[in-house]
């Protein structure tokens, strides 16, 4: 079952979703290329249903024509327009980092987006596989079909705190219902943040790590949800290294994943 993207969604409804990812576009359409709105395109059609998309890279890769890298590359510019917002989700079973969940953001005049506060639930399905045919779109279209969300976002949600610390508190009041760790929590990304932003390389990375801190919130406390941690700071510690590593270094792994045989001199 896929129903757990619902706790993702920014919409009410797909007509709203539409709607924004076409004003998205409209703005930014000199600053993106063809494969960026394809990309987009098919996050979009895959959050028909449940108001996100669990999608692997291959797949997107596959069903545009365009190689892994490339797809990566205009999820990362789709991402630093603000027009989609990319959550790393780990595997209820296997404990691990899987295909990410892509979630469409509102469009807003002003720059500034907000994340809204609320608890991922676990669940053991796979990610792409089991989604419905996808509908057909084009962002030229002046007719767009409605199809009601239910249970996804609140109708009027509560103000979101702009400090990461005051994001932190927040989450935790409105999943565990207690924000005492929230001190311990943001010392621990201080930590893990600064330790990197002291190479120049990283040092203008301070959203990224904001970002991944509060997508390792997010699975720290779903995994204390089914009760398989006690010790959240600690989970946390452990998930935002992985987040950071991933989200800094699994291109630069990638870009050099060649055999041994190919640095033998013969």
């Amino acid at each position: 079952m896929t129903i757990y993207l619902k706790d993702f969604a920014r919409f009410a409804n797909t007509q709203d979703m539409d709607e924004a990812a076409q004003r998205h576009v409209i703005k930014h359409w000199n600053e993106m290329n063809p494969t960026d709105r394809a990309v987009l395109d098919m996050i979009r059609r895959y959050s028909v249903k449940y108001g996100a998309a669990h999608l692997k890279h291959d797949t997107m890769a596959d069903k545009i024509g365009k190689s892994n890298v490339t797809v990566r590359r205009a999820i990362r510019k789709l991402e630093s327009l603000g027009i989609i917002e990319r959550i790393h989700y780990i595997r209820p079973v296997m404990n691990g980092l899987g295909a990410n969940i892509y979630v469409i953001l509102p469009f807003v005049d002003q720059s500034t987006l907000t994340m809204p506060a609320t608890a991922d639930k676990p669940c053991d399905s796979e990610a792409d596989d089991v989604f419905p045919e996808p509908e057909a779109f084009s962002f030229e279209s002046k007719n767009i079909k409605t199809h009601t969300l239910t249970d996804t976002y609140p109708a009027e949600p509560a103000p979101t705190p702009t400090t990461l610390f005051g994001r932190i508190k927040d989450l935790l009041s409105t999943t565990i219902g207690d924000n005492s760790l929230a001190r311990q929590l943001f010392g621990i990304y201080r930590a893990q943040s600064l330790r990197m932003m002291k190479f120049s390389l990283h040092e203008q990375q301070g959203d990224l790590f904001e970002r991944l801190a509060i997508q390792a919130l997010h699975i720290a406390v779903q995994a204390s949800k089914r009760k398989t941690v006690r010790n959240i700071p600690g989970y946390f510690d452990g998930v935002l290294r992985k987040l950071i590593d991933k989200a800094l270094f699994e291109d630069i792994f990638k870009e050099y994943d060649v055999s041994l045989e190919g640095f033998l001199i013969g």
